[in-house]
């Protein structure tokens, strides 16, 4: 009985260090692979957005003009908002889109702090586009 106890005892806490030590050893290489395949499948399935309606806001400059650019590169229909004058920045962005493969862009004027303003850039979205998304 003793024998059988002692075997029982010293088994388990045998396989409880073992089973710990493959654990460390093994799961930064678990770790590493899944952050590997995670990165990779970012780059490789992008999102179909051609003819799709993508509405931006604070367009006319930083990373909503940049937003702007790389959804016209995918093809997408843009509705882009921004609240700063002169209107000549907003246009300019507008064109570029086009440039890069937007097939239609509206480009307005409206400050997103005020709901009757956002009615109004989504009614104009929807009211062109025939949809907002």
């Amino acid at each position: 009985m003793f024998d059988a106890c002692f075997s029982n005892r010293f088994t388990n806490i045998f396989l409880y260090y073992v089973s710990l030590l493959l654990l460390l050893l093994v799961s930064p290489y678990l770790y590493t692979w899944d952050l590997v395949h995670t990165i990779r499948s970012c780059f490789r399935c992008k999102e179909n957005m051609a003819g799709k309606v993508v509405l931006i806001t604070g367009a006319s400059s930083g990373l909503g003009e940049l937003l702007a650019y790389e959804y016209a590169k995918l093809g997408a229909y843009l509705a882009i908002i921004a609240t700063r004058k002169p209107e000549s920045r907003l246009k300019q962005v507008a064109e570029r889109a086009r440039e890069l493969g937007s097939p239609d862009v509206l480009f307005m004027f409206a400050d997103v702090s005020k709901i009757d303003e956002c009615r109004i850039f989504v009614d104009e979205t929807i009211q062109r586009f025939g949809r907002c998304g």
